[in-house]
């Protein structure tokens, strides 16, 4: 994303002591947050006094012309205000009694008049170009083009999406559709390219209708899979389709038999030991369909460390325009515990700079009463290219923004407003999901650590953080660098089930199958001269795998029979 999009309107969290200021017995301390483009708000606290006192108020003067009085019989009051144009004020509080003054304070506070815009898309239903209830939000992410008063400024692939600005105001910024989900035509306005003006409109709409496709749809997934940890572990799929007429899969999903099957939602259709499948109906481009499933370890726990494979595979209805992206084969690490909000990245580990990374964050209400409304920030490692952002999927509706925090770096926020996620008595219920792709930076020394973790919050609750994932470019500084030139051998080939690749010992310690249009469908360490991978599961075709390590990068074409 570019920078001048986004001008330091991150949430800022400033509290200040502006001393104590006592008549007799009251001491009232003032304290007030900036943040970003929301009103000004500040608060209050009394101290001192018997209990409560009636006929304490407390009369605030902004500083604009414009003032305000509180009941001030409790402890404290808070309030906000908004300012029409950016500047300092001084702001006063002055506590009375029976309308006579017995206690002040005064400071300065600083209004950068920030303005929230945003574009919303969806399925204009009755094809009035008006949202409203029946409508459906668009959830299949689409590529689209802001500029500012003519000049191109960003390109982004999202669902939803808002920005900050302190842009003056009479400031146009104009969004035009590059590419959106098949089947779809744009109707309001038909040119799909709308604007909005900061300071009279919040929202710019754009509608579309369904016109089916010609050419197929096209079914895909993304799979989320929480900790493994040594007791219990659980496994988020969403499968999407692009295409705004409604179609059926029959989602697989193979679990490790480490695990025992526990529960599951939506109900499977059949349940085989840890083989789980779900007949879906309906998936589109606005009711994408997310599974969720729970497996527990019976007694004794699973070494951390140890690996679990699971696959995932998608069989459609005839006619489907693209099947290489239908089956996904993880191995994934045991973890010492899990943790039900947790972040993940694919691939792990060593990468060279430039590597497309897969980042994933699943969350779970764990509370006794629904979320109303859920949103994650992200901050970004200085080492990755925002503007190679591109959202792959969410278990519901999500608005997408940008911005920096206090030190300069840049932050995504996913915003589910009303989502209304339920309580952990509703196993499957209460998880939901966002995946992203964004790219390592180009040129990046060996030996530099790409850092992420996430935060999210669930209504007015505290923040719940998220593990740490780590990527480290090359080889680190203090192993010595192997040439590129290492020998490697994958047979047979063309293949049936098990692919074997002979390498050098030490040479490479991780490998990555993908299919012809780039789509990652499995991964898997490199621990031995000689590794067994298990691609029976993969439809038939033309794959890349590509291996990793100290040995630099070796990429191979093989056929799946």
């Amino acid at each position: 994303m570019k920078k001048s999009l986004y001008l330091s309107h991150v949430i800022t969290l400033l509290f200040l002591l502006f001393g104590n200021n006592t008549n007799a017995q009251y001491t009232i301390t003032a304290h007030f947050e900036s943040p970003a483009c929301s009103d000004a708000q500040f608060y209050v606290l009394r101290s001192g006094g018997t209990g409560l006192t009636p006929g304490l108020t407390l009369k605030t003067y902004f500083g604009d012309g414009t003032d305000t009085v509180h009941m001030i019989d409790s402890a404290s009051a808070g309030f906000g205000h908004r300012y029409t144009s950016a500047g300092v004020y001084t702001v006063k509080h002055v506590l009375l009694n029976s309308g006579s003054a017995i206690v002040s304070v005064a400071f300065s506070y600083k209004s950068t008049l920030c303005h929230t815009v945003a574009l919303l898309c969806y399925l204009d239903n009755n094809s009035n170009c008006t949202f409203e209830p029946g409508d459906e939000m668009l959830v299949t992410p689409y590529t689209v083009e802001i500029d500012s008063a003519g000049i191109p400024i960003d390109t982004t692939t999202t669902t939803s999406l808002y920005f900050d600005t302190r842009s003056p105001l009479g400031t146009i910024y104009t969004f035009k559709m590059l590419k959106m989900p098949s089947g779809l035509s744009a109707t309001c306005p038909v040119t799909a390219t709308t604007s909005i003006t900061v300071g009279s409109t919040l929202y710019a709409y754009m509608g579309f209708e369904c016109i089916g496709t010609s050419g197929g749809f096209d079914l895909s997934e993304s799979v989320s899979v929480g900790g493994p940890g040594r007791h219990q572990a659980t496994a988020t799929v969403t499968v999407t389709n692009p295409d705004c007429t409604p179609h059926a899969a029959t989602l697989t999903m193979s679990f490790s038999p480490k695990y025992n099957f526990a529960d599951a939602s939506p109900a499977p259709s059949s349940v085989a030991g840890t083989v789980i499948t779900w007949n879906l109906t309906g998936v589109s481009s606005v009711t994408p369909k997310t599974v969720f499933a729970l497996f527990t370890v019976p007694s004794p726990w699973l070494i951390a460390g140890d690996t679990v494979h699971s696959s995932y595979v998608i069989t459609q209805e005839t006619g489907e325009a693209d099947t290489t992206n239908n089956v996904i084969v993880r191995i994934d690490t045991v973890k010492s515990s899990y943790d039900p909000n947790e972040k993940s990245v694919t691939p792990q580990g060593v990468i060279t700079a430039g590597t497309n990374l897969v980042y994933n964050i699943q969350f779970e209400n764990t509370g006794n009463a629904p979320a109303e409304n859920i949103h994650v920030q992200d901050t970004l490692s200085d080492y990755v290219d925002l503007n190679t952002f591109k959202l792959i999927s969410s278990s519901a509706n999500v608005f997408t923004g940008f911005s920096k925090d206090m030190t300069g770096h840049n932050v995504i926020k996913f915003d589910f407003p009303g989502i209304h996620l339920l309580d952990s008595s509703h196993h499957g219920q209460c998880d939901g999901m966002v995946s992203f792709t964004i790219n390592a930076k180009n040129g990046l020394a060996n030996g530099t650590k790409i850092d992420n973790r996430a935060g999210i919050y669930f209504d007015d609750n505290e923040v719940v953080m998220t593990n740490t994932v780590e990527n480290v470019i090359g080889i680190p500084t203090e192993v010595s660098v192997m040439t590129n030139n290492n020998t490697m051998s994958i047979y047979p080939n063309p293949v049936n089930d098990i692919l074997i690749i002979s390498t050098i010992t030490n040479a490479y310690n991780e490998l990555s199958i993908t299919n012809t249009i780039g789509q990652s469908v499995l991964t898997q360490t490199i621990s031995t001269p000689q590794t067994r991978v298990n691609v029976k599961a993969l439809p038939s075709g033309l794959y890349y795998i590509t291996l990793k390590g100290e040995g630099g990068v070796k990429v191979q074409k093989f056929e799946k029979l």
